[in-house]
């Protein structure tokens, strides 16, 4: 019997951006359980897809949709399809 080849890849899930007093990204990550990242845009600024990539980017999420628009009434007016970016590659200390 050959050997299964085969790879798992995590599930695709939901990001959520919401505004408190500043903009954050969170997620319902279901081995972490929720978390939650501050994308660095402040008080009265527009939502900045960029940022909420970037702080995504740091905390391991890759973005793979665009930032969707939903009700304005929403708690989360904008929504992306996030997955968990694989391991860094390891950089050797020559």
């Amino acid at each position: 019997m050959a050997p299964d080849t085969s790879t798992t890849t995590a599930p695709a899930l939901t990001a959520r951006a919401e505004y408190d007093t500043d903009w954050h990204v969170y997620i319902d990550d279901p081995a972490q359980g929720p978390l939650g990242y501050c994308t660095g845009t402040g008080p009265d600024e527009p939502f900045d897809p960029d940022a909420a990539n970037r702080a995504l980017k740091q905390g391991g999420w890759h973005v793979t949709s665009p930032w969707t628009e939903t009700s304005p009434t929403d708690d989360a007016p904008y929504t992306a399809t996030v997955e968990k970016a694989g391991p860094l590659p390891e950089v050797s200390e020559d």
